[in-house]
């Protein structure tokens, strides 16, 4: 689906638990398709920026990624001793969750406010919001796949990171970042037809 500015922010601000108002700086805006197709990054992040506390976000660029965890993560959850795959809460806003730092040896954005999230159990192949939630820091990182390409399967990218697919696309949001904090907020694919 493709949608306009005005409809992502009218989506985070009457959907998006967490939301106060349009603090300043940078936001992800994820949108999770419902599709949910294993190991397929079928997910795209919206990045904006306010300039003025209160004022509108000013869309950036788009990019392609996951906001779920691949196949590893869903079906082998034991072997990094968790009763299930960790899902990040989907219509949900958490200002200033990510920091400038790394992941894995390499400079990324870590998580650094704890961001409301699910344990899927069940080993089917999809990323599911059921059960009880959590809501503490897991180093749900925002990083890139591959550092060079496009990854075209999720498999252990993630494993409830937010990771970007397209090298090129993580090289020019990287950039544009310059260190500064950012904001995620990650919807549901929605319909705005009438």
């Amino acid at each position: 689906m493709q949608y306009t500015d005005e409809q992502l922010i009218d989506r985070v601000q009457s959907k998006a638990k967490g939301f106060t108002t349009w603090k300043k700086g940078v936001y992800d805006i994820w949108v999770r398709s419902a599709a949910d197709v294993m190991d397929a990054f079928d997910d795209k992040v919206y990045t904006f920026d306010v300039t003025a506390e209160g004022a509108l976000p000013e869309f950036r660029m788009v990019c392609t990624g996951t906001s779920n965890a691949g196949s590893y993560g869903l079906k082998n959850f034991e072997d990094y001793h968790q009763p299930g795959c960790a899902v990040l809460q989907s219509d949900r806003i958490v200002y200033n969750s990510h920091v400038y730092g790394f992941h894995k040896g390499y400079r990324a954005y870590q998580q650094d406010k704890p961001f409301p999230y699910y344990r899927d159990s069940d080993r089917d192949d999809k990323a599911e919001e059921t059960g009880p939630v959590y809501n503490d820091v897991i180093r749900a990182d925002c990083h890139r796949a591959s550092a060079t390409g496009d990854s075209k399967i999720i498999y252990n990218w993630s494993v409830a990171c937010l990771v970007r697919n397209r090298s090129s696309q993580w090289k020019g949001w990287f950039a544009y970042m310059d260190g500064r904090p950012l904001t995620v907020a990650i919807l549901k694919e929605f319909d705005e037809t009438p």
